[in-house]
């Protein structure tokens, strides 16, 4: 029999709370893992049922029991046998919903050691190893999660190998399905035990890496990106080189300039005639640096960074000025005020942080427990006024911030899935956004008021742009930008160059000029009206994850995933 102990811990009470913390617990917990509130998010729809039904459960049981009966079995701890599996099991899952995920973790190692093949128990595990950033921990338990299933859906013809590991190609393929399904946890796990059994599978990591940047996951979708370029160049290599019979020095360097002429020579040609020369490569970073901001007066630039850190720098001579620290997880985007007084900060803690550029403080911070954004915040942008900042957050949500007050003024609720750009018009008044959908929504900024909506052929979008006069709409969706003209909705053409998906976006020197970072390690600059690549900046190691200009469009700012920034300029 379940203790009243779990109970509580379900509703995140103490023991022996009155039945109006209990009530007012539920009535809490229940308007928030409504599945009503889930109809869009078929993905989490079942764990939202299976956490309603349960804090019901406990509402129940606790509400309908003698107050005696519960102080009297929260007191005797005393029990004629030990917990089974199922019941640390349970007990996790209790601790787990109560954000005791320490406990939770305990409880499902617990679990598993009664029961080492406890399927339920690893996957819970997993995930909490995930929340609490114990990365290799969560992956060893995820890769264990994928065997298990495997093992459960095999038939007996399906024959693992003589280790007893599932079929490498039939695990893939079954990754390939749920991947096309859109279920893209399961493809995961899948393309995971692939991964385990056959480090070197090029189409796994292909298809992994997208997985993850389909649910969110960009710093292990670029760790995957890397492995498969490496892998693929690997592959190459063995075709360019001579016989066993010559000697490698000299012959693998003359032959593989015709192996791979198109691509090297497109490269070299945009180095010689590049009017654009890298003055500093910044390298104080420890993580992914995931998002770049500079002034309006060219002399300052922000950086944000998984590292948890901000660091400011001075654009002239590039060196380092200022380290801001405060979040607690992974930085995601940055933003310079218009009058280039004030940072904002947005954060995988959830948080949005606002500093001062001159001297460094942490002013404000936008968001908690209780309100404000529930997961990563993805993008931000400052009104020309510096009266408002817009969020947006894989939350799927939009939320507009006063900067005087800090208060929430409004919150956006109906765009499909999670939010991954955002771009605000130079005049303040408009805003667009987009992410894992193929809708792209423009928005009254003031009073949130939908002005149009566009249809977008692919998914995700992860980088928007208006141009000066807000009259040009740059795209990035996946590895292509399509240009739209606003007002008519009128698609007008695609710029197309990068191998893989692009991941920020921003005009220069009016509309003249189209600037994007890809997460093939490369910076281009596109004439905005014929659709010329009229230059490639090479040099990152990495995915460029953020771009940005100085308003004189003479210095151009890019961070990547190689722990690096960038600056460019114009010779």
């Amino acid at each position: 029999m379940t203790s009243f102990n779990y109970y509580y811990d379900v509703l995140n009470l103490e023991p022996g709370s009155t039945k109006e913390d209990i009530k007012r617990a539920y009535r809490r917990l229940a308007q928030q893992w409504h599945p009503d509130k889930f109809s869009k998010k078929p993905d989490q729809l079942p764990e939202a049922r299976e956490k309603f039904e349960l804090i019901k459960e406990a509402y129940h049981k606790l509400i309908h029991a003698p107050y005696g009966d519960t102080l009297k079995n929260v007191s005797t701890k005393i029990s004629v046998r030990p917990p089974s599996a199922e019941e640390h099991y349970q007990e996790g899952i209790g601790l787990l919903r109560a954000g005791k995920r320490k406990q939770a973790v305990e409880s499902f190692n617990q679990a598993i050691r009664k029961r080492p093949n406890y399927l339920q128990a690893y996957q819970a595990r997993a995930f909490t190893l995930e929340q609490l950033g114990l990365g290799l921990q969560a992956k060893a338990d995820f890769e264990k999660v994928a065997t298990l299933k495997q093992q459960m859906s095999s038939a007996p013809s399906s024959n693992p190998d003589v280790n007893g590991r599932p079929d490498v190609e039939r695990t893939f393929q079954r990754g390939v399905l749920q991947f096309k399904s859109r279920r893209y946890g399961a493809a995961i796990e899948h393309f995971t035990t692939v991964i385990h059994l056959n480090p070197n599978h090029i189409e796994a990591y292909r298809y992994r890496s997208q997985a993850y940047f389909r649910r969110g996951y960009d710093d292990k979708a670029n760790a995957d990106f890397r492995r498969l370029r490496d892998l693929e160049q690997q592959a190459k290599e063995p075709a360019s080189r001579p016989s066993s019979s010559s000697r490698p020095s000299s012959s693998p360097r003359k032959s593989s300039p015709r192996k791979s002429s198109p691509r090297k020579s497109s490269h070299s040609t945009s180095r010689s005639l590049s009017r654009w020369q890298c003055i500093h490569t910044l390298s104080r970073h420890t993580g992914d640096v995931s998002a770049v901001a500079i002034a309006r007066d060219g002399k300052k630039l922000v950086t944000g960074s998984h590292d948890k850190t901000l660091r400011l720098w001075s654009v002239k001579t590039g060196s380092l000025l200022r380290t801001l620290s405060g979040h607690s997880q992974a930085v995601h985007c940055v933003a310079v005020s218009w009058d280039g007084k004030l940072i904002a900060s947005g954060s995988a803690d959830t948080t949005i942080k606002l500093w001062d550029m001159r001297t460094g403080e942490l002013l404000r911070s936008f968001g908690n427990l209780i309100s404000g954004h529930s997961a990563t915040v993805t993008a931000l942008a400052f009104s020309p006024n510096n009266q408002f900042l817009v969020s947006t957050s894989q939350d799927a949500t939009v939320r507009l911030w006063s900067l005087k007050s800090g208060k929430e003024i409004y919150a956006l609720k109906d765009y499909p899935e999670e939010i991954l750009a955002l771009a605000m018009g130079w005049d303040g008044k408009a805003m667009v956004y987009g992410g894992n959908s193929n809708q792209l929504h423009i928005r009254h900024t003031k009073t949130g008021k939908l002005i149009r909506s566009f249809s977008i052929d692919s998914q995700p979008n992860r980088a928007v742009a208006l141009s000066r006069q807000s009259s040009l709409l740059a795209v990035g969706s996946g590895d292509k930008i399509v240009m739209w003209n606003r007002q008519c909705q009128k698609k007008l053409f695609e710029l197309k160059g990068h191998t893989a998906a692009v991941s920020s976006l921003v005009f220069s020197t009016g509309n003249q000029i189209v600037v994007s970072g890809s997460y093939d390690q490369t910076i281009k600059l596109w004439n905005a009206s014929t659709g010329q690549n009229i230059d490639t900046l090479t040099g990152h190691q990495a995915a460029v994850c953020s771009v940005a200009c100085s308003l004189d469009g003479k210095v151009i700012v890019s961070s990547s995933a190689d722990t690096t920034v960038k600056i460019w300029q114009q010779t």
